[in-house]
Formats: C-alpha cells, sequence, structure tokens
C-alpha cells in the first residue's frame, strides 16, 4: 500500500542499492531509481518496483558532476511530485598502498564518494526545507569508516569524513525537522545469487569465519536497516551511523585473512594452530603447576 512518500535512491540499479529501492518500494514509497552505466538493470529494479504496488521512475546520471546532483532531485520531483527520503548510495570502491596512490584515484574516490554524496544532500535539504517536508537523508558510510585496514587510506578515509559531516548535517537540518543519518556496511555479499548460500561463494565462502554473527551481509539487510532509519520508528535518531557489520567492527578487525596476514607477523602462528593440541598443552601446564603446589 503507497504511504504518499517518495525515495530517491543513488546508484540503486544493482548490489545494495538495489535491495534499499525493493525494500522502500515493499514499506509503500515511490521510488526513483538512479543508475549510471547499468540502464538494463536500473529497468529491472524498477519493474521490481512497481510489481510492489507503489509508482517508480528511473534517473540517470553520474553523481560525480557537479550539476547532477540538482538534477536529479529535480526530476524525482518533477515525475513522482515529491521527495521525502534521499538515501546517498552512488560509489565506489578502489584501494591502494601508499606507494601506489594515483592522483586520479583520489580524484574519482572524492568526486563520486564524498563530494557527489554531499551535493546530492544539499539540493535534497533545500527542496525539503523550501516545501517543509520533515525528510529524511541517509548516507551509505562503510565499515572500514572505523578502523584502518590495509591499502584503504583514501578509500576510508573519505567515509569516515562522512561520517564526521553526518553529525554536522544533523545540527543544520533538525531545527527543519529532517533527519539525518548513515549507514556502514561491513561484509556484503552482492555476487551470490539469493538462492545460493554465500559460504558456497568462490568470493565469500571464508568471510564468516571473521565475524560474530559467522555469516555475512546480504543487499536485503542493509534493505532492512535503511527501512528501520527511515521510518517512525526511529523519529528520535539522528546524527548518527548504524554499523551493519554482524559485529564485525566490534574487534576493529580486518575482514579476512588475507589482510589479517599483511598486518600481523602472524601467518606461521595460523597455519600451524591445532586448537586440541594447544588444549593438551595448557592442560599438561596446568596439571605441572598443581603438582608444584602439592610438593610445596
Amino acid at each position: 500500500m503507497r504511504n504518499g512518500k517518495v525515495a530517491l535512491v543513488t546508484g540503486s540499479s544493482t548490489g545494495i542499492g538495489a535491495a534499499v529501492a525493493k525494500q522502500l518500494a515493499r514499506d509503500g514509497y515511490d521510488v526513483a531509481v538512479h543508475y549510471n552505466s547499468s540502464r538494463e538493470e536500473g529497468e529491472k529494479v524498477l519493474a521490481a518496483v512497481r510489481a510492489a504496488g507503489v509508482e517508480g521512475c528511473l534517473l540517470h546520471g553520474n553523481t560525480a558532476e557537479v550539476d547532477v546532483p540538482d538534477r536529479l532531485i529535480a526530476e524525482c520531483v518533477e515525475k513522482l511530485g515529491r521527495l521525502d527520503v534521499l538515501v546517498n548510495n552512488a560509489g565506489i570502491t578502489r584501494f591502494e598502498d601508499l606507494r601506489e596512490i594515483k592522483p586520479e584515484t583520489m580524484d574519482s574516490l572524492y568526486n563520486l564518494d564524498f563530494r557527489g554524496m554531499i551535493l546530492c544532500a544539499k539540493a535534497a535539504a533545500n527542496y525539503m526545507v523550501d516545501h517543509g517536508v520533515a525528510g529524511v537523508i541517509l548516507f551509505n558510510t562503510s565499515i572500514r569508516s572505523f578502523s584502518p585496514h590495509t591499502s584503504d587510506a583514501v578509500y576510508a578515509g573519505l567515509k569516515a569524513g562522512l561520517n564526521r559531516a553526518i553529525e554536522s548535517f544533523a545540527i543544520d537540518l533538525g531545527p527543519y525537522g529532517i533527519r539525518v543519518n548513515g549507514f556502514s556496511p561491513g561484509v556484503i555479499d552482492v555476487r551470490t545469487p539469493e538462492d545460493q548460500d554465500s559460504k558456497d561463494s568462490i568470493w565469500y565462502r571464508d568471510h564468516h569465519r571473521y565475524i560474530p554473527l559467522r555469516r555475512v551481509g546480504r543487499p536485503v539487510d542493509m534493505g532492512n536497516v535503511v527501512s528501520l532509519l527511515v521510518s517512525d520508528k526511529a523519529s528520535y535518531i539522528t546524527g548518527q551511523v548504524i554499523r551493519a557489520d554482524g559485529g564485525l567492527s566490534i574487534l576493529g578487525a580486518p575482514d579476512n585473512m588475507g589482510d589479517i596476514f599483511r598486518i600481523f607477523d602472524i601467518k606461521d602462528l595460523v597455519i600451524n594452530y591445532n586448537e586440541d593440541e594447544e588444549r593438551r598443552k595448557i592442560e599438561e601446564m596446568r596439571a605441572a603447576r598443581r603438582r608444584e603446589k602439592e610438593e610445596k
């Protein structure tokens, strides 16, 4: 059932953005699906949105270009009548060691992952304030914004900057009833078909070993997080970034063994580690200590 509200999800032709768009449609939002290069995939998501019984439209543009964010907001309002929710999701991931960082990589990450998101938020905020809409603006940041990994300084540094910016934006827009929050995905399996277990995936089959909940996330998990954050159930939450990572960031640990080996000099310990043997050694030591105490 339509709820009379409109959501724009940038970068929603695939992956997390697609799942968010579909979930918001199920929640009753009319949804503007946005793509840059994947029109065919965008059309599939739009079809799924409409199949949920709501209205939708398809928007195109590269949010790294300075004139695109204003245009996307204007087109969304023109086609769907208003804007209540912006989910800033469009972005790219690039990892380079400090010795290999290229200026063009830095520029592309900044233009899309930082400036593009902020300009989209600016355009949405201006519309909401001008039209008295107590809306919601969300940013997709990253769990890497909270703890360092190898070769992610520029990408994660910009995401950390967004986390901090969200706090200021929440203060700026609070008087207008507009909430600004973020969600930080952990390891999200965007490659494995929905009917296949991630543990059978060549890409994600081992990642669950490093996550407290013992599973990787799926795009639908991020859709559920967004569904909560835009709802009235979160009406008193603003300026926050929700870590949606299965507990990975609790330990501040890398998300894969390769990264652990690069950060710590422990590969030989891990490879040679035998839990049963270690327990046997511990019991032997405890027994030896008990004997020593008895002899004294």
